[in-house]
């Protein structure tokens, strides 16, 4: 019964060659060309540990790497507090039906919950209140862009570390755009209560409005500043080398017995760049 072969004579072993050595060419088949492959796990266990310190040091960077990002990760949530203010008041009351809305986030989700703005988009055809349901709809709809952007701006910055640059330029445009749909909502208000001169819709502005644009306003100051400034990330000393090796050996441009043992040395590589400084896109770092 032959159970292997001898990895340098190429022998074949029976059952009874049960001693480490090969009993054809002496080699210790057990250890043979362990230093060989004890460096090539070597090589492979040092770039993978690159590839995850590189990973942790961008998340780490992008929530808390300066005064700017902590302070921009603090306010993130400030948009949905703010939304949480009441921007106004909005009373129907119908034959059966009479409701009073709060516009701010909890009020939004009742109206839409209990089918209030499914029935001010039906009345929107009426002849007689159509243009002021109309009106009434344009504000519901105006706050939920407004409450929408706020939870992605939040959202957005929860997956800043996916790329810092483009993350903070999405959540600008986020801070934006809620800002400009906080001011539709204002401006659909004042409309809405100008034309409501009846007992039927009225409406009461409050204050919580331009607490939401002031809000958005720091979004989009805090992550401008951050644009101006920069994000400096410190790696440790050759892992982003590592990591371009390990993208060639991905892409099998080169081979393990191709790079030395250690991948990277500081006398031999002394150009090396030590840290990075700007934005940096998350990218593909598994190599």
């Amino acid at each position: 019964m032959r159970l292997a072969t001898c990895p340098k004579c190429n022998k074949k072993l029976r059952l009874r060659d049960w001693r480490p050595e090969c009993p054809h060419c002496g080699t210790n088949v057990v250890y043979y060309n362990f230093e060989e492959q004890f460096y090539i796990d070597a090589k492979g266990a040092e770039l993978d540990a690159a590839k995850i310190r590189v990973k942790w040091t961008r998340v780490k960077t992008a929530f808390i790497g300066s005064k700017l990002l902590v302070a921009r990760l603090s306010l993130s949530i400030l948009p949905i507090i703010a939304a949480l203010l009441p921007l106004g008041k909005l009373s129907i009351s119908l034959p059966l039906f009479e409701k009073n809305i709060q516009l701010n986030i909890i009020g939004l989700f009742s109206a839409f919950s209990d089918g209030t703005f499914g029935y001010l988009s039906a009345l929107r055809s009426s002849a007689v209140i159509g243009g002021v349901a109309a009106g009434a709809a344009r504000i519901i709809l105006g706050l939920s862009a407004a409450a929408a952007f706020a939870l992605l701006v939040f959202l957005f910055q929860l997956l800043c570390f996916i790329s810092i640059k483009k993350m903070t330029f999405i959540i600008s445009a986020a801070g934006a755009l809620g800002a400009a749909a906080s001011i539709y909502t204002i401006i659909a208000i004042n409309s809405f209560s100008k034309a409501a001169a009846s007992e039927i819709f009225t409406v009461k502005i409050g204050f919580g409005g331009f607490a939401v644009i002031a809000a958005f306003a720091v979004i989009v100051a805090l992550n401008a500043a951050v644009v101006k400034k920069g994000v400096k990330i410190n790696y440790v000393e050759g892992d982003l080398y590592r990591v371009e090796v390990a993208k060639k050996l991905k892409r099998k441009e080169i081979t393990l017995d191709e790079i030395p043992q250690p991948v990277y040395s500081p006398a031999a590589m002394k150009d090396e760049p030590e840290k990075e400084t700007g934005f940096v896109d998350g990218g593909d770092d598994n190599g």
